[in-house]
């Protein structure tokens, strides 16, 4: 059952309420709540919804410009071959990049998400106002109501979509995945500002009741010293007034520790952080073998998501070595980044998974997955078969012993190590019972069991004990069917 009042007493008490995630977590965990806070394991579906033309240069077919952008792209066709047959080309792209093929090897290669880009202009007439696209917007009428049609087809597969704004306004960046070239006012202009908040308000409201969304994110790789703090805020609240279970995704502006520390006290709101070996001056004049070992050393945390990275290293790294070797130290380097990925963050997504044609090689996910230099998650097919109160009562009494040792005469209260052990256990038995998932956003999704025991069982100095016996319940269970 869902524990609403114990929902409505921590919402009055809290200062921030938009900001707080759902203290009432349901008892057992909801789907909802399995796909929101599993890890995520995916792939980035780039050049689907927000042209690129590397990825997708069919649609550039007219732009013979350097800009690169999908409002060049879409302002030449207009203008070499008029609206409809503009509209019919995009549709048809929207309709065929990802089809039954591909859906299917997702599901045989175990990615259970996927972070879909779109910009802006794909959510209509309303959102485009004062911006470039408002001269070419009839090109996205349909383009909404098919991402929407993509969400539903992730459903029936057993995947989440991260429903990711990727072109703001203005561009959170100058880049040309921003939408346009040369942008990067977002943050400066309060009209932008005010036409994105419309737009995560719609997204919200839009999305409320897909079950597998998981989660918003507002902006991408906004620019580094960007002052996004105030724009976070807002969308945050335009968000949580609508749906205030949604788990929202902000970019760490290339500053990751300043925006772990922005999301630490505020649940349900996680970083996005992009991670890459192959631009930077000082990843260019590494090796491999030292960007492997950097690779298996990232600084991450359980509140942050790797919404970006890849296989791909400078030619200058690769020239370090020979050509005989850059397989195995591509595979390597793959393994490095997913195994610290997966013990260290919420989740990650690889850029990108496909290209329109031919081989995308190190940045390429079906590429590098079925070459075997990155891996895919591990099916054990082992079924839960306890209900874990043999082996809370065994982990209870040598936390026990252990602790009456440490601290003779406190009066510690054991019991709630006990409880914090059968919540871990059936928990992870849930997210294990949905395809084998695992708990991604562990510090969250256990500060909200605290808080539920608190208000149930009474505060005390001793939580500490539920929380380590959380701890031990999940690794235990995930031990017995690992």
């Amino acid at each position: 059952m869902v524990l609403g009042k114990l929902k409505s007493k921590f919402e009055k008490s809290t200062q921030t309420p938009v900001i707080q995630a759902p203290l009432s977590l349901s008892v057992p965990a909801s789907r909802r709540e399995i796909f929101r806070y599993r890890f995520q394991a995916g792939t980035n579906i780039g050049g689907w919804f927000l042209l690129e033309k590397w990825l997708a240069p069919s649609l550039h077919e007219f732009n013979n410009s350097s800009d690169d952008s999908e409002f060049a792209a879409v302002s030449s066709s207009v203008k070499q071959v008029g609206l409809d047959r503009t509209i019919t080309k995009w549709n048809q792209h929207y309709d065929t990049f990802i089809n039954d093929q591909d859906w299917n090897w997702l599901v045989a290669n175990h990615v259970n998400a996927i972070r879909v880009p779109l910009g802006f202009f794909v959510l209509g007439h309303d959102f485009v106002k004062g911006t470039p696209f408002e001269k070419v917007v009839g090109v996205y009428e349909q383009a909404w109501k098919k991402y929407k049609g993509m969400i539903e087809v992730a459903r029936t597969h057993n995947i989440g979509v991260l429903v990711d704004l990727h072109a703001v306004p203005g561009g959170a960046n100058p880049d040309s995945h921003s939408g346009v070239s040369g942008g990067g006012k977002f943050f400066t202009l309060p009209s932008h500002v005010s036409l994105a908040l419309d737009c995560v308000e719609f997204i919200a409201r839009e999305v409320k009741d897909y079950d597998n969304v998981i989660g918003i994110q507002i902006v991408n790789e906004a620019s580094y010293g960007a002052l996004a703090e105030k724009y976070y805020m807002q969308a945050s609240k335009r968000i949580r007034e609508i749906d205030p279970t949604q788990c929202i995704v902000l970019s760490d502006g290339w500053d990751r520790r300043r925006y772990a520390e922005f999301v630490k006290d505020k649940p349900g709101m996680l970083v996005d952080t992009h991670v890459y070996k192959c631009f930077s001056d000082a990843d260019k004049s590494k090796t491999p073998n030292q960007l492997i070992v950097d690779a298996s050393q990232e600084w991450l945390d359980t509140n942050m998501i790797v919404g970006e990275f890849s296989c791909t290293l400078d030619t200058s790294t690769w020239n370090r070595v020979s050509n005989s070797d850059r397989a195995r130290l591509r595979a390597e380097y793959g393994y490095a980044q997913f195994h610290c990925f997966a013990n260290k963050s919420a989740g990650f997504f690889f850029w990108t998974y496909k290209f329109e044609q031919g081989s995308g090689g190190e940045w390429d996910f079906r590429e590098m997955v079925d070459s075997r230099c990155f891996p895919k998650f591990y099916r054990a097919q082992r079924k839960v078969t306890s209900n874990g109160e043999q082996e809370a009562v065994k982990a209870t009494q040598s936390h026990s012993a252990y602790w009456d040792t440490q601290a003779k005469g406190a009066k510690m209260e054991h019991w709630r190590y006990n409880d914090g052990f059968l919540m871990g256990w059936q928990d992870a038995a849930q997210f294990w019972a949905e395809d084998e998932s695992r708990i991604g956003q562990r510090t969250t999704w256990k500060n909200a069991r605290a808080r539920q025991h608190a208000l149930t069982k009474g505060g005390s100095n001793y939580l500490w004990e539920f929380e380590h016996g959380f701890d031990a319940g999940v690794e235990t269970l995930l031990r017995s069917v690992l």
